[in-house]
């Protein structure tokens, strides 16, 4: 895990009533961005980690603005990973707090057995057929576990859908369904401040990775890729003047850090169609030969960025699949 951020924060003005929390996380992407509405329904967008820290670090800033976790009345989840979501039983155990997201989440924050273990399987199993050596598949299985004590199942109360609004601070806020990071991820957008909230879909120094999991309701796995991009270009056409974000700083440049963006896996994705056109590899061979040797957890975020990129490929039918003693290679048909 990463180490623990010390810095000292204090609540950061975002717009009329509503402030940005800055919270440590265990996790080697560091501080996690949470944003509070001080005005009734006092709502926390995000929650940060399940972790002593975090939780210290959200009371101080709380009070602060002459809050408490006890007068929080509703938490909106952008997406179901730890550090976003982490908290949020606690909150409600505090404050009787009502929990609002996507709908594609619901089964993510509060897993039944069944639910975990399917998304356990589903690792393992996309690990072994992209040619993963089994001892990595183990090492990240391990690593996965590891995870769980930094988040507490939460149920959900309300469902946040497209075209749904928000009141946070003094303003609506409209909800923006834009999967690829994660499925059920939502930004919230106010459009008379031209103001973007975009967690995780768009950060300002690192890309988003677009990680692959299954289908919530068991149909075909999305091609998560596919879907973000789709979405970075759609927050593009909002011609937003800032974007506040779930990791980091603001960004103030909003299209033109959506145009790197596209930029930056367009290129990735001609390289892999390069490296195809010299050879059949499976995922993994990609992989390790983009991102080199990585361990853990690390193993599946590269390995999930080069799966969504053959599946980006595939759909530009420039890649097409063979099997070999229960591995995918792909090849290039240009």
């Amino acid at each position: 895990m990463g180490t623990e951020q010390k810095e000292c924060r204090m609540p950061k003005l975002v717009t009329g009533g509503l402030y940005q929390l800055v919270l440590p996380t265990p996790f080697p992407v560091g501080p996690v961005n949470c944003y509070i509405s001080t005005r009734s329904p006092i709502t926390l967008v995000d929650t940060g980690t399940k972790w002593e820290p975090s939780l210290q670090e959200l009371k101080s800033q709380l009070a602060e603005l002459d809050l408490s976790l006890e007068r929080i009345e509703r938490l909106v989840i952008t997406h179901p990973h730890a550090d976003h979501y982490g908290l949020a039983s606690q909150i409600v155990s505090a404050s009787g707090a009502q929990v609002f997201s996507h709908p594609v989440n619901e089964s993510a924050l509060c897993p039944t057995a069944q639910h975990k273990q399917m998304r356990d399987e589903f690792c393992h199993q996309l690990m072994l057929e992209s040619g993963v050596p089994a001892d990595q598949v183990a090492d990240f299985m391990a690593a996965r576990v590891e995870t769980r004590p930094y988040a507490e199942p939460v149920c959900m109360d309300c469902e946040l859908n497209e075209g749904d609004t928000v009141k946070l601070g003094d303003a609506e806020w409209n909800v923006l369904h834009t999967p690829g990071h994660s499925g059920g991820l939502i930004c919230l957008y106010q459009p008379e401040c031209r103001v973007l909230l975009s967690n995780d879909h768009l950060l300002r120094n690192i890309s988003s990775n677009a990680i692959v999991e299954p289908d919530h309701a068991g149909g075909p796995r999305p091609h998560r890729l596919v879907q973000y991009l789709y979405h970075l270009e759609r927050i593009a056409s909002l011609h937003a003047s800032i974007a506040w974000t779930g990791h980091g700083g603001e960004i103030t440049d909003v299209n033109a850090t959506v145009r790197k963006r596209l930029r930056l896996h367009e290129r990735r994705a001609d390289h892999i169609l390069t490296l195809l056109q010299e050879q059949s590899l499976s995922a993994y061979q990609l992989s390790h030969t983009i991102f080199g040797t990585r361990h853990g957890f690390d193993t599946f975020l590269a390995l999930s960025e080069t799966i969504c990129h053959l599946d980006l490929l595939l759909e530009q039918s420039k890649i097409f699949p063979t099997y070999q003693a229960g591995i995918t290679f792909w090849t290039a048909a240009v």
